[in-house]
């Protein structure tokens, strides 16, 4: 008996101990958590890039008709595990659709430590164009980037570069007459690829402040454009010594490729109190392409806080002066025609709004009325088999913009909506191809806990001039995309793209792929 109480006493001391550990573990779970909250929201992620193809995407207009879609802050994670598919160091990712089109994907990163990052990720994706006979296109991608906390500092380095080609995904592809037999009877206007590669250093600190310096090159088959260099800076706050309770902010930027050079500095003060902040600031730059070339454009922001968070009137107004460049034109069209002049700069002398804007739990939209003048605008104009890049002297648009999101929290139901209306004046004789004048976004989908996510997206494209001969009518695509996580390591994913299996024109001669669907397995270890 003896014996037998001491054994019961021994278990009952074990279980009143274990029961006093009980808040240590859990204080030490939901801190684990935490910190790994902390981590989703703030560190770069190592998860894959989505993988990108050729083709019409709203975000991609050739002059910017959609407004920029806003970062919208996450609602703080509340004690319970993230996904582990953000947290998981290495990914494999296979996709495989219509047309036979391949989506390769692998990726490590560094997950857990809040003083160093570092990962390297590939991507592939090719296909044949099924309704082009022989036609395909192909991109791989590496990108590999190394971060190191440095006190209240934080150094970045990142590399991205890839090899893309382009096989009679071309203008008049569908109706090129002879069909050749052989591969080699392609003629090589209707080829082409290149290398593109980008390498950027950031310093950057808490209070807002950083410097980066990154350098790019695309080689173009015929004829490569010169390296080119930025390097642009931001100051934290700082105390205005003449005007009480404002803050200064100041930027740089400056920019090399060959001949080509740009330096512009911006300078703005800052106040914020119960019912306004305000803004107001000078931009000057100054350039040099065949001419030199300067800008000097106030900065102005007002928004009035005293109605409602949800009522809140505001205007705005701001320049900029900025390189165009085939690093970039080249995403848009990738059968462009270099010219032996330095292409120009684009001077925007104002982009003035005015409008409502509001913010509620989660959500938050902004309505304005619009007006640009731009020099220097640029174009995209159909000559044969590809495409001349230049730029018109100047253009002058009014427009209404529209954009609404809500992202309550990390699951659940999220939406966002972007629209865009402009009338445009231009030279005479000098028309925007391909440019709609109205454009639509609407995206959405739910995130059931980290097991089940579901998107939409439908995109809308006005009727919009494809040359001096031929038009396009409005267009609509709609998509979807679900990932369901069989696993706690195994994902499957679909995606269906144009749903209505529309004939759609990007350019003069391109037709975008038809209804298209992918299926596939992702894989995240460790």
């Amino acid at each position: 008996m003896r014996k037998l109480l001491g054994i019961l006493s021994s278990v009952g001391s074990l279980w009143i101990s274990a029961q006093g550990w009980e808040p240590l573990r859990d204080s030490l779970l939901i801190e684990n958590e935490r910190l790994e909250a902390i981590e989703v929201d703030n560190r770069p992620l190592p998860v894959l890039p989505e993988l990108q193809r050729p083709g019409w995407s709203p975000s991609e207009a050739s002059w910017q008709g959609m407004p920029a879609p806003k970062h919208v802050s996450a609602a703080p994670l509340q004690p319970s595990r993230p996904t582990w598919t953000k947290l998981a160091p290495l990914h494999l990712r296979y996709g495989i659709g219509r047309f036979w089109t391949h989506e390769v994907a692998a990726g490590w990163g560094r997950t857990r430590d809040t003083e160093r990052d570092e990962g390297i990720a590939f991507t592939h994706s090719s296909t044949a164009q099924g309704h082009v006979p022989l036609a395909r296109w192909g991109q791989t991608h590496l990108q590999a980037w190394i971060s190191r906390q440095l006190g209240q500092s934080t150094l970045q380095l990142r590399y991205r570069g890839g090899y893309e080609k382009f096989f009679r995904y071309a203008p008049y592809a569908e109706g090129w007459i002879p069909r050749p037999e052989r591969l080699s009877d392609i003629p090589d206007s209707l080829r082409t690829h290149y290398w593109r590669q980008e390498l950027s250093a950031t310093l950057s600190r808490p209070e807002g402040s950083f410097a980066r310096i990154a350098s790019r090159r695309l080689d173009l088959r015929k004829g490569a454009p010169e390296w080119q260099t930025t390097l642009e800076g931001q100051t934290a706050p700082y105390p205005l010594p003449f005007l009480r309770d404002w803050k200064g902010r100041t930027s740089f930027l400056g920019f090399v490729e060959g001949s080509r050079l740009l330096v512009s500095f911006q300078s703005w003060g800052l106040r914020t109190t119960p019912t306004w902040h305000l803004e107001a600031g000078l931009l000057a730059a100054l350039a040099r392409d065949t001419r030199l070339r300067l800008l000097l454009t106030p900065r102005i922001r007002a928004i009035y806080k005293g109605l409602s968070p949800y009522l809140q009137p505001f205007a705005e107004t701001q320049g900029q002066l900025q390189p165009l460049t085939y690093f970039a034109a080249s995403e848009l069209n990738p059968y462009l025609r270099r010219i032996p002049e330095p292409t120009p700069f684009l001077r925007e002398w104002t982009r003035a709004q005015i409008g409502l804007r509001g913010q509620g739990q989660g959500w938050d939209y902004q309505l304005s009325g619009e007006y640009r003048l731009i020099n220097q605008m640029p174009l995209f104009i159909p000559q044969g088999v590809n495409f001349l890049f230049t730029t018109a002297s100047q253009l002058s648009s009014l427009g209404a913009l529209a954009e609404f999101s809500y992202a309550p929290l990390s699951t659940g139901p999220y939406a966002e909506l972007r629209a865009a209306y402009r009338s445009w004046r231009l030279p005479q004789g000098v028309a925007l191809y391909s440019t709609a004048p109205a454009e639509l976004l609407a995206r959405g989908g739910y995130r059931w806990r980290d097991r089940i996510t579901f998107s939409f997206s439908l995109a809308y494209l006005s009727r919009r001039t494809l040359s001096d001969t031929l038009s396009a009518p409005a267009y609509v695509d709609i998509s979807w995309e679900t990932h369901i996580r069989l696993s706690p390591i195994l994902s499957l994913f679909a995606q269906m793209h144009n749903l209505l299996n529309q004939r759609f024109y990007r350019w003069y001669g391109y037709r975008e792929r038809p209804l298209d669907f992918r299926i596939g397995l992702w894989l995240q270890l460790g």
